[in-house]
């Protein structure tokens, strides 16, 4: 009887290995990796603060609700699936907070879900493009929709009621001037506003340099009166840099750049001095944009100044105005100014003895 020769052992390859070895990761330090390489994009500090908030929340999800044994090889959409159902509903925020306290029954917005859906979506692209899954686990997790919000905008009169709110006089006065007048006529953003230096503004031309989203860069023209105000704020109330480096154009009393948070501030003195309960920085930003469509500017350039990267969010000011058009006939209707009365247009015609005239009585 013949022997029965051995079966080669089947080689795995190296690749296959290395495959194997990454489904054995724990997906903390996976989710460290992508953080890392989005960091290394160029990606704001802001934005990767978001990041690593959303993907935190999902490992504390993985690892309190579900028992997960937290290793890559074991995560699938269902998992992601089971996270987003856990926020659409009552839930309870800031339970482990230190400072502040739990709120019970509350809600997530529909942008909040929508952030977190979208961040696990693209950590399971990015996951399957670096080779660490055969497929992206999450690429069916569908994106909640989005609730068609209108854009809001400051009236007119709501304008005048917060620039007549600010005495000019005063180094703070001043200042705010110019902030109200820069973001209304530019629409930069609230981060763009602090960030803008001396040496990028070009004063002849009426055309500065600004850092937007994911440190694009741009040029923003500015209208005479914005840059008036401005121009008077640099050279009769802006403080000395506190020190060498420093070239930001808005500075605090004692000489340091203002930040975000600082103009978060200001807006709501601001908001409580002059009556205009609903300003906010943002507003300004819709404002402007509104307000150059309507006074006949294209959705192309508001785009490019706007800094918007798809023309997507500039057609929602589009809208906008058309509805703004009508909402100001309806305000100034040429005919209603005029206070006619409808017995001016003869008596109403009788319909039902069809003859145009009145019904008689009996």
């Amino acid at each position: 009887m013949a022997a029965t020769l051995p079966q080669p052992r089947t080689r795995i390859s190296p690749s296959a290995i290395r495959a194997r070895e990454r489904m054995e990761l724990p997906i903390a330090q996976v989710i460290e990796h992508y953080l890392t390489s989005k960091k290394l994009r160029g990606l704001s500090v802001k934005t990767l603060r978001g990041l690593r908030s959303n993907l935190g929340l999902f490992l504390r999800f993985l690892e309190k609700d579900l028992e997960h044994s937290m290793k890559l090889g074991d995560l699938d959409i269902e998992h992601a699936r089971a996270f987003i159902a856990s926020m659409q509903g009552p839930v309870t925020m800031r339970a482990n907070h230190p400072f502040n306290q739990p709120v019970h029954n509350a809600y997530y917005s529909p942008e909040t879900i929508y952030s977190r859906v979208r961040d696990l979506r693209s950590l399971s692209n990015w996951m399957y493009q670096e080779g660490y899954t055969k497929r992206p686990i999450f690429e069916r997790l569908e994106l909640p929709k989005l609730p068609q919000k209108k854009i809001d905008v400051l009236s007119p009169e709501e304008i005048k009621q917060i620039l007549d709110s600010i005495n000019p006089n005063t180094l703070n006065g001043a200042r705010m001037m110019a902030m109200i007048l820069v973001m209304l006529d530019t629409g930069i953003r609230a981060g763009e506003l602090v960030g803008m230096k001396m040496a990028d503004m070009d004063w002849e031309r009426g055309v500065f340099k600004v850092f937007g989203k994911g440190a694009k860069e741009r040029f923003v023209p500015i209208g005479t009166t914005a840059k008036q105000a401005l121009l008077r704020y640099v050279q009769t109330f802006r403080p000395e840099p506190a020190r060498p480096d420093i070239d930001n154009i808005l500075l605090s009393v004692d000489g340091y750049p203002l930040s975000v948070n600082a103009i978060v501030h200001m807006m709501y003195r601001l908001r409580k001095a002059c009556g205009v309960q609903r300003l906010h920085a943002h507003l300004l930003r819709h404002t402007c944009g509104v307000q150059y469509l309507v006074a006949g500017g294209d959705t192309k350039s508001l785009q490019m100044f706007l800094g918007h990267s798809t023309p997507a969010m500039t057609h929602h000011y589009e809208q906008f105005k058309d509805e703004h058009v009508l909402a100001q006939h309806r305000k100034f209707s040429p005919v209603d100014s005029l206070g006619l009365t409808y017995r001016r247009f003869g008596r109403k015609k009788n319909v039902e003895n069809g003859n145009g005239g009145e019904k008689k009585s009996k």
